[in-house]
């Protein structure tokens, strides 16, 4: 089939694929990475595909429309998130209305929670795939070519010829990850690299994994609980390391690779294997990857990962305060002393000991939050002393613990999914806690942010920073460049912020 994979348009630079989806301050642009990954299955099995990053690459609704009848597109898999969905249900329609004999089937983490409810929005819609869509994508593809029974498509939730929605079941996770094509492939045949960007990254970058699943249960994290699982899966450490090989010969622009594991260090001896063969094949890519502190790293251990290439570590090191940290199930152990933090502290040190800088994420918002806690997580912060950090209002989203925990003390009370971005499309947290507002959550953040980039030591910091090693330069210009706009002036968080958050991008 003629079929053409859909990051459809909204905001410009609107991430759909990032943890808490939104337009960034830091001009942040996630790569669409399991859509262009169910794309390039879609290759191995012979379709015609085209891929269409709409905020990527400016794409206006009537532009996608006039591809898809230049193409002569049969069918289009369409990636939304829980911010954009009333946006994207809008394209879907349109879409539909200029050829009504398409095939639309809608992918992403909402859909992934709230299927049924997803398919209620519109008729134009006609199936929605569940947790990791590579396969279901496949199968469902197969099925429209020869007109088969899409009872048969394990991960699917469909509306028959009676209007009846019909759910086949959970798709069994996907174990043999070497299977999957390289994204970086399908990144390089229809992406332009240079328009995504991670504020704490080089640029340009490409991003891809090494495992999926993560074991911890923090009740935040949306991937682990609605799309990847909390079971580990893992890549061969030469199918990465052959990754590897490609992008360093086939995409010589790029200056470092971000491993989107939602937990890279979780298996320290894999790890060390992967560090071992990258270092052995001699890698010169720069990578960064997301982990937690509390693995108990050691120095030795980290030198051998910098030497393997890794250059920054993002951490969620989320609250200053402990009792928070328990509310969002952080600790594994319950544990009601000072450990957590003090572990934060030694891997902060060890990785800058070991020539490994670390991005912090800190999150305000969670259960047992308070004035006071908020505070001590923005002195966390500057005490840490990462190399970057974001400041961010918890973003809640279906299919998480922290959503339902939220809804059943009556914490959400705005039920329009427009809500979750403000109307230049940034966060906007719609929690309401006991004895702090959403708007305050927002503007916390807001000067959290200024009271941690504008001090006089972290500029001094950076200055140095920029000064003695070039290959920072740039990253920092380009990212200082994008947060100054909003490090005076906010975000628009006010009533009038969130209005018209129905109306779509098809005018």
């Amino acid at each position: 089939m003629r079929v053409l994979f859909l990051n459809p348009p909204f905001h410009p630079r609107f991430s759909r694929e990032q943890r808490s989806p939104a337009v960034t301050k830091s001009g942040t642009l996630y790569y669409p990475k399991w859509l262009a990954t169910a794309a390039g299955v879609a290759i191995q099995n012979g379709h015609e595909v085209d891929l269409v990053d709409a905020p990527a690459g400016g794409f206006s609704v009537k532009a996608v429309i006039d591809r898809i009848e230049a193409k002569n597109i049969e069918a289009v898999v369409c990636d939304t998130s829980t911010p954009s969905i009333l946006n994207d249900i809008s394209v879907v329609e349109a879409l539909v209305a200029a050829n009504p004999s398409l095939h639309v089937l809608m992918v992403g983490r909402h859909v992934s929670s709230l299927p049924k409810e997803t398919l209620a929005m519109s008729p134009s819609l006609q199936a929605v795939a569940i947790r990791e869509y590579e396969y279901t994508v496949r199968d469902w593809l197969a099925a429209k070519a020869c007109g088969a029974d899409l009872s048969t498509v394990a991960g699917l939730v469909w509306r028959n010829e009676k209007g009846e929605i019909i759910s086949n079941g959970q798709r069994e996770a996907i174990h043999n990850l070497d299977e999957l094509p390289f994204v970086t492939e399908v990144y390089k045949r229809f992406l332009h690299t240079p328009d995504y960007f991670y504020g704490h990254s080089l640029w340009p970058l490409v991003v891809f994994d090494t495992s999926r699943g993560c074991p911890y249960h923090c009740s935040f994290c949306v991937y682990p609980q609605t799309f990847s699982g909390h079971t580990m899966r893992y890549r061969s450490v030469s199918n990465v390391a052959d990754e590897f090989e490609f992008v360093a010969r086939e995409m010589p622009e790029i200056k470092t690779v971000m491993l989107e594991d939602d937990t890279f260090i979780v298996s320290k001896p894999r790890t060390l294997e992967l560090a071992n063969e990258l270092i052995r094949r001699g890698n010169k890519l720069p990578f960064d990857a997301n982990c937690r502190a509390d693995i108990g790293s050691d120095v030795e251990f980290l030198s051998v990962v910098h030497k393997a290439g890794a250059r920054l570590f993002c951490v969620g090191f989320e609250s200053g305060d402990v009792e928070v940290i328990n509310g969002m199930h952080k600790n594994n152990d319950d544990r009601r002393d000072s450990k957590y933090h003090d572990e934060a502290h030694r891997f902060v040190r060890r990785c800058q000991d070991a020539g490994i800088m670390v991005h912090g994420c800190f999150m305000v918002g969670n259960l047992n939050e308070t004035p006071a806690s908020m505070e001590k997580t923005l002195s966390f912060a500057k005490k840490l002393r990462p190399d970057t950090a974001q400041f961010f209002p918890i973003m809640v989203y279906p299919g998480t613990v922290a959503y339902q925990e939220a809804k059943k003390r009556d914490y959400i009370q705005i039920e329009d999914w427009g809500a979750w971005l403000t109307k230049d499309g940034l966060h906007n947290s719609v929690v309401t806690l006991p004895n702090i507002t959403h708007e305050q959550l927002v503007s916390f953040c807001d000067r959290a942010r200024r009271s941690f980039y504008l001090a006089p030591s972290y500029l001094a910091y950076k200055l140095k920073q920029s000064l003695t090693n070039r290959r920072e330069l740039q990253r920092n210009v380009k990212g200082f460049v994008t947060l100054s706009k909003y490090l005076l002036r906010g975000s628009q968080h006010d009533k009038n912020a969130v209005d018209d958050k129905t109306q779509s991008v098809t005018a």
